[in-house]
């Protein structure tokens, strides 16, 4: 793996029957989550779990401490949607032309890439979601090429090999490697993988209750498509010499399609929605689905961004993610609350820090593990130098500012 810069190690290990180092960890402000900040705080760590979290000094004779300054200490970002097998793609792809125009581009410069160029771009991805502060991340991988990047990685999370088209015969790997890395599958879309084949994938994490990704309700044509077979992704497929017999349509919209086939549980994280109306929101809550939301790739492809506030009032705990390097310029979850800051002022600091925190790690499974510092859990943690004197004032900082270049990552 190559290495990744700018990150600080904290682990300690056993030896010798020695008893593992105890690291205190102190800042300005102690984010336990967006509901419970901390002023003067600390957090205890050992051998890489949280083993006390408080106000104060919080340090035993042995402990190894660490000041980390006047900022914030907050639980690693999760990005939990994107696709670092097109990180070779950035700035490369036509975005200026449509939706389909876009499609055609990226399978056009994949192939022109070559593997090498890929895992390069697979390698650099891994890094830039290190160093913008996502230590969790759930990759999306329709080549297959990332897995062993990503689970041989610091980054934890979910690697989901991605299915298009028909095939129903291919043996599928779900299972949970270790209490940080999930191995599991996705169906690309309604409109691309074929009917039996999406229920197929569903119950294969289904028997290991682990979760299920899907795009849905991303484009016009898709909508379009699932709801009529016509309109410019047929006509797309057809000049692909693409059949699409295999998907089984009833003339329902994307997510009521979804839902007809049993994909719609509290184990699906459902992504993008940008098309989602009222009625497919509704239907989204109800079955308690996870959604993942990528609103700067989402605008530079669509011109659209999803009814963020409507789903919020209805209850649905987003989580946030960046797609690919392909239709984004960045991987940093930061950007994207930036964004959807700026996009929604209605939407409060601290639901965006839920996004990108807690929402997120219960979306991918580890909800056990990550998105709090609390005692239990994994020390995947990042420091932010916000100068600010009122919690209030650190939420907004937060969402709203830069931290290019200034984020320290502890693991």
């Amino acid at each position: 793996m190559l290495p990744v810069s700018g990150i600080v190690f904290t682990m300690s290990l056993k030896k010798n029957n020695v008893e593992p180092l105890s690291i205190t960890h102190r800042a300005g402000w102690v984010l336990i989550d967006p509901e419970n900040i901390i002023e003067n705080g600390f957090v205890k760590t050992e051998s890489g779990k949280i083993v006390d979290v408080g106000q104060g000094r919080g340090c035993g004779l042995s402990d190894k401490i660490i000041d980390h300054g006047s900022g914030v200490l907050m639980p690693g970002l999760v990005n939990a949607h994107t696709h670092l097998e097109l990180s070779a793609l950035k700035n490369k792809t036509n975005t200026n032309s449509g939706f389909i125009a876009w499609v055609q581009s990226v399978i056009e410069k994949r192939n022109e890439a070559g593997e090498k160029k890929l895992f390069s771009g697979i390698y650099d991805g891994i890094s830039e979601l290190a160093e913008s502060g996502s230590l969790i991340a759930g990759e999306i991988a329709s080549l297959g090429l990332s897995r062993q990047p990503f689970l041989n990685s610091k980054i934890s999370g979910v690697w989901f090999r991605e299915y298009l088209g028909v095939d129903t015969s291919a043996s599928f790997e779900c299972e949970k490697i270790s209490e940080d890395k999930i191995v599991s599958v996705a169906g690309h879309a309604p409109h691309t993988t074929a009917s039996d084949l999406l229920v197929q994938l569903k119950s294969v994490t289904d028997k290991s209750c682990l979760p299920f990704s899907l795009h849905l309700a991303e484009s016009k044509e898709e909508v379009e498509f699932i709801a009529t077979g016509k309109g410019q992704w047929a006509d797309f497929l057809n000049d692909r010499k693409v059949d699409t017999s295999a998907i089984k349509l009833t003339g329902a919209g994307p997510v009521k399609y979804a839902d007809q086939m049993g994909l719609l549980d509290a184990n699906t994280l459902a992504v993008h929605l940008v098309f989602a109306d009222n009625n497919d929101i509704r239907l989204l809550a109800d079955r308690h689905v996870h959604v993942c939301i990528c609103p700067r790739s989402n605008q530079v492809l669509h011109r659209h961004l999803p009814d963020v506030p409507l789903m919020v009032k209805s209850g649905l705990k987003l989580c946030l993610g960046t797609d690919s390097l392909a239709s984004n310029d960045s991987l940093s979850i930061f950007d994207e609350m930036q964004f959807l800051s700026k996009s929604f002022s209605d939407i409060s600091p601290t639901e965006i820090v839920s996004m990108a925190t807690v929402n997120g790690v219960v979306a991918l499974g580890f909800e056990k593990h990550f998105g709090r510092l609390t005692p239990g859990r994994r020390a995947r943690m990042i420091y932010l130098p916000i100068n600010e004197h009122t919690v209030n004032h650190i939420l907004e900082s937060i969402v709203a500012k830069d931290f290019s270049r200034e984020i320290k990552t502890l693991y």
